[in-house]
């Protein structure tokens, strides 16, 4: 039969299996073998994980030394622990050299194993099964030459077949241990767990395949064999070797755990050192920001002086010349001059407030106003523009938005222009529709809605997505038509934000937009006391509206409703006579007829004339809505006998106004109607000061002594700030318009000389000096705030942004002069102003409200002053009337 010896060679005995002895085994050793290897695989899967957080090559090495040490030594324990709790009936003895280098192998083995699977990145199959077959074979190998170390009395024999199953029960349970260990280490709260759970199964492995291989293990007689037992009991050696074992393994462990602990604190330091170069490079990163924002900054005054100078003096010049006689090519270049550097202005502007806004140096201001008439503001802004293009503008303006807010009117403006002018911009057609209405409101605070709807091109979804992008552009190809910067959307964003809102658009290609948003503002005081105030007419009026644009219409159907009033609207002047015919028929007639002259032309003209020649008795008042265009200028209209001539969009406060006179019957008491008109001419302020213009650049100068002298002035130029000073020290004047950026001496250092001139001559006692403090207002070409408070830090009074026109100048000299009388100056190419016509009615309405005020007033006896005014006047009248015309 096939065996094999101690050698693992094969041989052929003629022996017979049943003579071989029978073994038998003490529990107690058994179980102690198998705690022995698994704490020697916990112990060795521990040092693994060590291995891989090791710094440096050497430490790999030497803990993976320690644990091949550890392991190695538990196998051999558990062997030798197996072996002494096996017991035959014959004599054993151990070979000290051999049971000593049985050692080795198993060494070398687990070390092996153990630098296969430590690695940085946790083992995959091929790692795990390479790991798995050197653990096994170190077991194996381990086993069998401590078994060759064994010098028992009887023929050692293997059995081929067990041999195989041993080695195969070794490496196959090493697989599975070392899987739980790397693979399944993430189910489990820690890697310490992950360990703890592999262990057992090492264990198993390595007794498995020992208690195999004994099985494998064949005892046979010898005939007159000498009858040799150990000297020493195998349970001692058993106790002996496993405290042994167990020193070297407790040994190993605390090492682990010091190691594990070093580890932690560099890895906490090597933490707190780069949480402080992070924050050193914050810092650091923090300080470039700033310098950064600071060299923006200081660039963006630069440049703001270095293009707002050349520009005051373009635009100022083109000003100027536009108040001289002019051909009409002339006319035409001087308002393509004039709107090409409004236009470069504006891209100015739009540059300046993104920088500004990104650099965090935008405040907003705090300021009453009535929402009403920014937005009327606004529709004079756009009106004319819109009628030129053949386009309707409509606004509604909700009832219950209240009359006074607090807030930034002029951001809320700048955002609506922005909004109005792109709509303008992308319709070619149709209407422009702006709506405010209430969002939300509290005690202190409201929200309100703003919406610009247009009829124009529309925007795709992936533009929209970008829209409110700085640079980006919906028309961004090289034949655009519409120009533009990019910029205007992304300052509307930002200062939406900054006023506590949001913004959106809605769009379908080829049908228009709307883009709406919101502001949070205060209520202002008297906003709380108005609040409850709701315009209606007390007379019940019946209005016949005809309106060409449906939404126009529609707006005006609101407001009529707001007001109680019983209104009509029809589309054509057809429909109107219609209406009108049958109202008569009823004997219900309509008390007014409004005409939308913009939108019917010569039938709205018509139907205007028929009714007011036609319609005897019940003739309704006609009140015509009109665009700012030539027929505005046409004096013919005011011969129909209308009511009113209004712009359209007519501000709901003048129209309430001309229906409520309607409604008191203002015609048969003398009331002078409503008119719009452009007028030939204007009446400006005289001044009758002398003003000193400080100012380096000729241009300029020019510009501004040019606007000067036109409204009475009589002015001094000087080139630098030492000029002016040597000026003030030898005349008086009464203004100082003082540029900030000048050579040799600036604007800063001059006003701060002039004012210390002023202090020295108010401390001489023996003169008489009386000269007032003199005004001095900067004339600066830098739109920033800090560039503000320097001027008022240095003395100066006022602050004036070029470019400027001669309405910013006239509106600075009426804050710090006493005009002296109106001159009449040409309006030559200026935009249209409202008047009165000359007529045989006054010059001006009756101002009820006034009268109203007026009749609150007490007396000295608590009656209406107004009254007492009154019944003396009447009192005294009549002989005073007499008396002149006895003189006459």
């Amino acid at each position: 039969m096939l065996y094999l010896d101690w050698r693992f060679f094969p041989v052929f005995d003629q022996i017979d299996p049943t003579a071989a002895f029978g073994g038998a085994y003490n529990a107690g050793l058994v179980v102690l073998s198998v705690i022995v290897a698994t704490l020697a695989a916990f112990v060795a899967l521990s040092i693994s994980g060590r291995i891989v957080a090791a710094n440096s090559r050497v430490a790999q090495w030497a803990w993976a030394s320690a644990g091949a040490i550890a392991m190695g030594g538990g196998i051999w324990s558990m062997h030798f622990i197996g072996m002494l709790a096996f017991s035959l009936p014959c004599g054993v003895t151990y070979a000290p050299v051999g049971t000593v280098l049985s050692m080795i192998p198993g060494i070398l083995a687990s070390g092996v194993a153990l630098h296969a699977i430590s690695q940085r990145t946790d083992p995959g199959f091929k790692r795990l099964a390479v790991g798995g077959v050197l653990m096994g074979a170190a077991i194996g190998l381990m086993h069998y030459s401590g078994m060759a170390a064994m010098e028992p009395e009887a023929l050692l024999r293997y059995d081929p077949g067990l041999v195989v199953v041993s080695i195969v029960v070794a490496v196959g349970l090493a697989f599975i241990s070392l899987g739980i260990r790397f693979r399944f280490h993430g189910s489990v709260s820690s890697r310490v767990a992950a360990t703890a759970l592999a262990a057992p199964f090492m264990g198993f492995a390595v007794a498995g395949m020992h208690y195999t291989a004994m099985q494998a293990a064949i005892f046979f007689p010898v005939p007159d064999a000498p009858l040799a037992n150990m000297a020493t009991s195998p349970m001692f050696l058993a106790a002996l070797i496993t405290i042994f074992i167990v020193l070297i393994m407790a040994i190993a462990l605390v090492a682990t755990f010091a190691g594990r602990q070093v580890e932690l604190a560099q890895s906490l330091a090597a933490e707190v050192a780069e949480r402080k170069r992070t924050e050193q490079e914050l810092i650091k990163a923090r300080q470039q920001a700033e310098a950064a924002n600071r060299a923006k900054s200081q660039f963006l005054a630069t440049m703001s002086h270095e293009i707002r100078t050349p520009m005051n003096g373009v635009v100022g010049t083109a000003n100027l010349l536009a108040t001289t006689p002019l051909n009409d090519r002339q006319t035409q270049l001087v308002h393509n001059l004039v709107g090409s550097g409004q236009a470069l202005l504006g891209i100015i502007n739009d540059i300046l407030d993104l920088s500004k806004i990104e650099a965090g140096h935008f405040e907003l201001a705090e300021v009453d106003f009535d929402p009403r008439e920014l937005i009327a503001e606004i529709t004079d802004l756009f009106s004319e523009r819109c009628t030129s293009k053949g386009i309707e503008f409509i606004y509604f303006v909700a009832e219950d938005v209240p009359h006074h807010l607090t807030g930034d009117p002029s951001r809320l403006r700048q955002v609506l222009i922005n909004l109005v002018g792109n709509a303008i911009k992308f319709t070619e057609r149709g209407e422009i529709l702006v709506e405010v209405s209430l969002a939300d409101t509290t005690e202190k605070h409201v929200t309100l809605c703003c919406s610009v709807k247009d009829t124009g091109i529309g925007i795709d979804p992936e533009q929209r997505a970008r829209i409110f992008e700085s640079f980006h552009q919906v028309d961004a190809s090289m034949t655009r038509s519409r120009g533009g910067t990019g910029l205007g959307l992304s300052i509307v964003k930002e200062l939406v934000t900054l006023m506590g809102g949001d913004i959106d658009v809605e769009s379908e290609v080829g049908r228009g937009s709307r883009f709406w948003f919101t502001t949070r503002l205060v209520r202002s005081a008297d906003g709380l006391a108005s609040a409850s105030r709701r315009r209606a007419i007390e007379r019940p009026l019946r209005v016949l509206a005809v309106d060409a644009n449906a939404v126009s219409a529609e707006v005006m159907s609101r407001y009529f409703a707001s007001w109680r009033i019983d209104a009509l609207l029809c589309a054509t002047p057809a429909e109107a006579e219609a209406a009108l015919a049958e109202a008569s028929a009823s004997a219900r007639p309509f008390d007014v007829l409004i005409i939308d002259i913009k939108g019917l032309a010569c039938g709205g003209v018509k139907l205007a004339r028929k009714v007011r020649i036609e319609q005897q008795g019940d003739r309704p008042e006609v009140i015509l809505l009109m665009g700012l265009d030539g027929s505005v200028a046409d004096t013919s209209l005011e011969n129909l006998g209308a009511f009113a001539l209004l712009a359209k969009p007519a501000r709901p406060s003048v129209l309430f106004d001309c229906l409520a006179s309607i409604a008191s019957g203002s015609r048969e008491n003398g009331i002078a109607s409503f008119y719009v008109r452009k007028s030939p001419g204007r009446s400006a302020i005289a001044f009758d000061a002398r003003v000193l213009v400080v100012e380096d650049n000729a241009v300029n100068q020019d510009v501004a002594s040019g606007i000067l002298k036109q409204m009475g002035c009589s002015v001094v130029t000087a080139a630098n700030g030492r000029s002016a000073v040597q000026l003030f020290a030898q005349e008086n004047f009464d203004l100082i318009l003082m540029d900030c950026e000048m050579p040799i001496m600036d604007g800063f250092d001059a006003t701060r000389r002039i004012r210390d001139i002023e202090r020295v001559m108010r401390g001489l006692r023996d003169e008489e000096y009386s000269r007032p403090r003199t005004p001095i207002v900067a004339l600066t070409a830098h739109a920033l705030a800090e560039v503000r408070e320097r001027c008022l830090e240095a003395g100066m009074d006022d602050f004036l942004v070029k470019p400027y026109d001669e309405l910013q100048i006239a509106d600075l000299l009426g804050r710090w002069l006493t005009p002296s009388a109106a001159i009449a100056v040409p309006s030559g190419n200026r935009p249209s102003q409202q008047e009165q016509p000359a007529s045989t009615a006054p010059a001006m309405r009756l101002d009820m409200k006034a009268v109203e005020r007026i009749r609150r007033i007490a007396g000295d006896d608590g009656a209406s002053l107004l009254g007492q005014v009154v019944s003396q006047f009447a009192a005294t009248s009549a002989p005073l009337l007499l008396s002149c015309f006895t003189m006459l």
